[in-house]
């Protein structure tokens, strides 16, 4: 069972892993962005003249991030909850509302990741493009864009496999470290 364990916690490490990396790399993503809408302003407002795909480009941005974020958000526990009653309950109770809470999210991610491919595949068949100036294949930010409800599903999944064998061995400190709130008094893992 320790070697399940082991094996358990190092995909959940290697999941924690690949959201830091897709968290920064949309950060960088979303300065370029705030860069490019700066660059626009000015050429506007000094030359008279705009950058074309800018508000195109952004909104791509701001869809993608948005879906690539859940998972690292899920993962440092900064997702928002009301707390009021959790911690009245007794730790049992809070590990069974814990873990519920955290496989409804695996169901929603799931649909939400299952219902995002028809969008993509509908402009795979169709070769849609957007309706501006740039004509820019929409199947390009979708797949981005449906990759990072996809990634939120796994991650979501290995979560609660991971929460599920902690629940069977009765390791309470494993279930409140991954699907319990933040309490702030825990140390974070060095970003």
């Amino acid at each position: 069972m320790t070697t399940l364990l082991s094996a358990l916690d190092a995909v959940v490490a290697a999941t924690r892993l690949v959201s830091r990396f897709a968290a920064r790399l949309m950060g960088l993503a979303l300065l370029a962005v705030v860069l490019f809408i700066g660059a626009e302003i000015l050429m506007r407002q000094l030359f008279g003249h705009a950058l074309s795909g800018v508000h195109e480009y952004s909104g791509y941005v701001l869809a993608v991030l948005s879906a690539w974020g859940l998972s690292h958000t899920l993962l440092e526990r900064a997702h928002i909850r009301i707390d009021v009653v959790h911690g009245q309950l007794s730790p049992r109770s809070r590990q069974a509302l814990d873990i519920i809470a955290l496989l409804a999210l695996n169901l929603v991610a799931w649909t939400i990741a299952l219902n995002a491919y028809p969008v993509l595949a509908k402009s795979l068949a169709n070769g849609t493009t957007a309706n501006t100036p740039l004509a820019t294949p929409l199947w390009i930010p979708q797949l981005v864009w449906l990759a990072g409800y996809a990634w939120f599903a796994i991650t979501t999944s290995v979560l609660g496999v991971r929460v599920l064998a902690a629940l069977f061995t009765r390791d309470a400190a494993t279930i409140e470290a991954l699907a319990g709130p933040d309490k702030g008094d825990t140390a974070r893992e060095a970003t």
